[in-house]
């Protein structure tokens, strides 16, 4: 997260108010505090494609982009706006293509936009989907406060990418960190499960469990954190997994990897996921794996 040098947040405008949505708020303020911290610099990027068409930007957005733009000068940061005809998710994805997006931070859809429960939005759903930069979908609302960071890891590189970042945040924030992974048996264990000795068993699958635990936690021992965080291990799927520990712990941000389209290992994000996702009540920071092939090509 310390190298980060770009940061665009994406900033949608209500299309006959020209206000900006409660969900770009966040993720402006989001982008904000975020970039004190890294020293990057912001990119205000707004579309005016809306539905099929383009949409004129009238007096009362221009004065919303411009108050974003002086307050984040004001607060000393580099600050630059763009505007922009196509559609938003392709804008913010060719930006990152072009490498002139470290990160890409956006708004999630709030209560009233999402009557069906469905908040992750059209435009952060397919950032998670097809951009190769990490991807912050912000709480509509939020209040910025991060006392709690929950990260999903399966033990890949995009898992390691994943804790690296939720430690960094926990840190900036001086919030708890935790840790979830679901793991399953091997066949040959599966088999043994089946046996008559249920005893034997079961003292076999507490010790399969803190092998477990303790492979993940290993892989937290590089991450400067003043304690351990605190691990959460399932034997149901990743999205099982993630929901209930969500559900439990009520944290702000939620960190996890993708998987990409082309099969590469990770924590799951496809169309099952991606619903349970959105409707999930805090933000969200989706990265990408190592070698992910992006379908959008660049300008």
């Amino acid at each position: 997260m310390e190298r980060l040098l770009e940061i665009w947040v994406g900033i949608e405008l209500q299309p006959r108010s020209q206000e900006v949505s409660q969900g770009s708020r966040s993720a402006f303020g989001q982008a904000l505090a975020l970039a004190r911290q890294v020293g990057a610099r912001i990119t205000i990027m707004h579309s005016t494609w809306h539905e099929g068409r383009t949409l004129s930007l009238g007096a009362n957005g221009k004065a919303a982009l411009d108050a974003m733009i002086t307050e984040a000068v004001g607060a000393g940061l580099r600050t630059r706006l763009e505007v922009t005809d196509q559609r938003p998710w392709l804008a913010l994805v060719r930006a990152a293509l072009n490498e002139s997006a470290d990160l890409i931070v956006v708004g999630k859809r709030d209560r009233r936009q999402a009557p069906s429960g469905r908040r992750l939005g059209s435009v952060a759903t397919k950032l998670v989907r097809k951009c190769p930069a990490p991807v912050w979908a912000v709480k509509p609302g939020h209040d910025l406060e991060h006392k709690l960071i929950l990260v999903a890891t399966d033990l890949t590189g995009v898992g390691d990418q994943a804790l690296t970042w939720g430690a960094s945040i926990a840190r900036w924030r001086g919030a708890a960190l935790h840790v979830v992974h679901a793991w399953r048996l091997d066949p040959e264990a599966q088999e043994r499960s089946q046996g008559d000795d249920t005893d034997a068993w079961e003292e076999e699958l507490s010790s399969l469990r803190e092998q477990t635990r303790t492979a993940v936690l290993g892989n937290c021992g590089d991450l400067d954190l003043p304690e351990l965080p605190t691990v959460h291990l399932s034997r149901k799927s990743p999205a099982r997994a993630i929901k209930e520990a969500a559900g439990h712990l009520m944290p702000d941000l939620l960190v996890l990897g993708s998987l990409s389209r082309a099969g590469r290992t990770g924590i799951f994000v496809g169309e099952t996921a991606e619903r349970l996702m959105g409707r999930l009540d805090s933000s969200l920071l989706v990265l990408k794996p190592d070698g992910f092939e992006c379908p959008v090509a660049a300008d």
